[in-house]
């Protein structure tokens, strides 16, 4: 697995170092995933000795290898081996840590997060959504082979560091991590080593980890900062389900967006009274939603967008792939936030369990339990308002990709083709798969996506790939799509309409 290979190289790396009778040649292949960030823990642990890189594809020339290693050999004359590097550090907050606790905007799931922190007295904020200047700034900490979400939260961070008469000392961040087979895991490594290396070494990284269902990093304030903030996703997913029905029939342009910015508010709100004042603010948000004109008489085609959960949910960074599916006659349902979390908690019975942990088995099967419960109240709620309002379990979602994927593979694949198959079962006309330049799960999705295709009478399939640029194309492919997808549900409607006969 992606760690333990990282793991090695490192360990490798750390013995070579300290040993001034060892030299280190790192072989690497052309768009390797992982290699994209343990280079940079490589060149850090190296700290100034040479070593040589090579990088194999297969144009590689015997020569080109040869002249390389020649001039590696001729840089080991002039080495002088100096102290070790610092090492990083990571740190827990609670309320007496007396920091901003500033979290990347991946969504606008961010307001909430931050609000359920103030109302456990941890002061906090959402950084600005990204932009252009985000990405230059991220991309000159970047060797160019990182996936864009490593890219844009770098440059989020930078950003707010930067700004002119910003206090980093009353500043920390939060970042969490996980396993499996995605760079994701390695970001806030990665963030801890620009920073250190940028002066910054006294602003913490909050870096919760998937592995105990995020559970740590919050000191004293974890278990009712979880139930809120818990809460606090689940209002943003259903809001951002609201907005995406009511907009493409609304009648009065512009209704739903103004009805979505007074929600997120009154939501803001009542995750800053605390746990028993969220359900109230939603029951607000959803008389607002009620007063909103709107006609359905004609429905648009439904596509289901799936893919690497950050590119998915952000609308900068995926170029608004949900307003151009709207803009184009559809209507866009995207997989919630909420989904991971799910996954994380199954993931961590599962593991404990084969463990033999049974203890934690159970505490994770409660908390499973108390976040459905707080999902079923919500529901009830919205029920009548909204038509994609039911989330499935977990276990179905995995389940239904198990002719694709082993459920041990891990990460996000499986949970964008399982929710895929889940949408399509739905009735939907079509998928979006998002991800970015070279994501791992990404190109799995993308490689058994024409076997989803095969097994579901052809389903118009789009791979969305994102890498910062302006998507020049962007358009006319989800052109050419949705045509795809407004022929694929005549003929399923027409084929619907003779077997009735």
């Amino acid at each position: 697995m992606y760690w333990r290979y990282g793991q090695r190289i490192l360990s490798a790396s750390r013995l070579v170092r300290n040993d001034p009778r060892l030299h280190a040649v790192y072989i690497s292949n052309f768009k390797c995933g992982p290699d994209s960030f343990i280079e940079h823990f490589f060149r850090r642990t190296m700290d100034g000795k040479p070593y040589l890189q090579l990088e194999i594809d297969e144009h590689s020339a015997d020569a080109g290898i040869i002249t390389r290693c020649e001039a590696f050999l001729d840089s080991l004359a002039n080495y002088r081996q100096g102290a070790p590097a610092p090492e990083w550090s990571f740190r827990a907050v609670t309320p007496k840590t007396r920091r901003t606790v500033y979290i990347p905007q991946m969504a606008l799931h961010a307001h909430a997060f931050s609000a359920a922190l103030r109302a456990c007295g941890i002061p906090s904020e959402p950084l600005p959504e990204s932009d252009d200047h985000t990405i230059e700034i991220g991309r000159q900490f970047a060797s160019g082979r990182e996936c864009l979400p490593f890219i844009t939260t770098t440059g989020d961070m930078l950003k707010k560091l930067f700004e002119p008469g910003f206090d980093h000392s009353r500043a920390a961040f939060f970042m969490p991590t996980a396993g499996g087979p995605c760079r994701f895991g390695q970001y806030a490594q990665m963030h801890r080593m620009i920073l250190d290396d940028l002066g910054f070494r006294d602003v913490p990284i909050v870096s919760p980890d998937s592995t105990d269902g995020y559970a740590s990093q919050f000191g004293r304030v974890g278990p009712s900062f979880r139930r809120l903030a818990w809460r606090g996703l689940l209002s943003v997913d259903v809001l951002e389900k609201l907005a995406r029905e009511y907009r493409p029939y609304e009648l009065d342009p512009g209704a739903t967006d103004r009805a979505f910015r007074e929600s997120l508010a009154i939501i803001v709100r009542g995750l800053e009274r605390g746990e028993g004042h969220v359900f109230d603010a939603l029951k607000e948000v959803r008389d607002i939603f009620n007063g909103i004109r709107i006609d359905r008489r004609q429905r648009k085609p439904i596509i289901g967008v799936v893919g690497e959960i950050y590119l998915r949910s952000n609308r900068f960074t995926n170029n608004n792939v949900v307003q151009m599916i709207e803009g184009l006659g559809g209507e866009a349902w995207v997989a919630p936030i909420t989904e991971w979390v799910f996954y994380t908690n199954n993931r961590y019975m599962e593991r404990s369990i084969s463990a033999g942990r049974y203890k934690d088995f159970f505490l994770g099967l409660l908390k499973e339990k108390v976040q459905e419960r707080d999902g079923k109240r919500m529901e009830r709620i919205f029920e009548g308002l909204l038509l994609n309002l039911h989330e499935p379990p977990i276990e179905e979602v995995i389940h239904l990709s198990r002719h694709y994927m082993h459920h041990s593979f891990g990460g996000e694949a499986i949970l964008s083709i399982g929710k895929a198959i889940e949408y399509i079962r739905n009735g939907v006309s079509g998928i979006v798969n998002a991800m970015p330049f070279t994501c791992m799960p990404g190109m799995v999705v993308t490689a058994v996506s024409r076997s989803v295709r095969e097994r579901h009478d052809d389903i118009p399939w789009l791979n969305m790939t994102y890498d910062g640029q302006e998507g020049v194309n962007d358009l006319t492919r989800l052109e050419a799509f949705m045509h795809q997808a407004r022929q694929y549900r005549a003929a399923r409607e027409e084929c619907s309409t003779t077997s009735h006969r």
